[in-house]
């Protein structure tokens, strides 16, 4: 907003709520003013000023409470924390530094007033947190983001929602070197009882795999769906888990027992031989499974 909008916007912004203090004989009108807070968010929305659009938003989630509509203050908070995301995102995207992430703080803060509005297991309570999730990772807060999707998973009841929220569990968890914990969630994924597509079967399974190599946990430790991939793998059995094809199954089994016997030259040989097959995030794994022998 310009000068002349900004005093526009605090001119309307204290009007209004003038409107909602007690007059002598008369109660305030909360429906009125409510409305009144929705059309300058609107305004602010229009003139590109999220921030403004935000604090207007939190001005008619209070409103709402005044009425009891419990709903309609969590449908307004959430508008708030979206317009405050959206500020901050516009931040991210100039490269201005944002120390106090006053706008982080505040969208965070709106989710979880709109959330602590649902009952405990509302499947609308997990979609917040994943938003949040989502959010954070895209603003490259991955280690916040790990924290919210974890409390989403405690609340999804969907298979497929759950799979989805694993996955990029997983994922992340590795990015940020949680390789116990990444661990961990991919034998999760692949304990869940529903339908996985063969293409995520593989990748898992990989995954997994060259985890265990670095974490090296040693068989006796490992849960039993982990004990039979390495099983399996390893005796060349035929199985809807270990969708691999023929040379890719080969290479895996050179990667297990050329790390089993600590043989650094051939697992770099047959490291690169691997490569194509893999993601970079595996690639970068099968690097540092790499590394790890070489300081052994």
């Amino acid at each position: 907003m310009s000068t002349d909008l900004g005093a526009s916007f605090n001119e309307q912004y204290v009007n209004i709520n003038t409107k909602l203090k007690k007059r002598f004989m008369r109660r305030p009108n909360i429906s009125e003013a409510t409305n009144e807070f929705i059309g300058l968010a609107i305004q602010c929305e229009n003139c590109e000023q999220p921030t403004f659009a935000g604090q207007t938003y939190i001005g008619a989630a209070k409103c709402e409470a005044s009425a009891g509509n419990v709903f309609g203050e969590a449908e307004h908070y959430l508008a708030a924390a979206r317009q405050f995301m959206k500020a901050e995102k516009k931040l991210a995207s100039l490269k201005f530094d944002s120390p106090d992430r006053e706008n982080l703080e505040a969208a965070i803060g709106c989710f979880l007033q709109a959330l602590n509005k649902y009952p405990e297991k509302s499947p609308l309570r997990s979609s917040i947190f994943m938003e949040i999730a989502n959010d954070l990772l895209e603003l490259d807060h991955k280690l916040e983001a790990i924290a919210y999707y974890e409390q989403a998973l405690e609340i999804i009841q969907d298979d497929f929602m759950k799979l989805m929220c694993l996955n990029k569990l997983l994922n992340l968890q590795i990015d940020c070197g949680k390789l116990d914990s990444a661990l961990q969630t991919g034998n999760s994924l692949m304990d869940l009882k529903c339908h996985i597509p063969e293409n995520m079967i593989e990748e898992i399974q990989v995954t997994r795999i060259l985890l265990a190599l670095i974490v090296d946990l040693n068989n006796k430790n490992r849960p039993d769906s982990l004990k039979m991939l390495f099983t399996d793998l390893l005796n060349d059995e035929d199985s809807n888990l270990i969708p691999f094809n023929p040379n890719f199954k080969l290479k895996l089994q050179s990667i297990i027992i050329s790390s089993n016997m600590n043989d650094q030259q051939a697992l770099i040989t047959i490291s690169m031989e691997t490569k194509p097959y893999l993601t970079r995030q595996q690639c970068d794994l099968l690097e540092m499974l790499i590394r790890e022998k070489q300081q052994q």
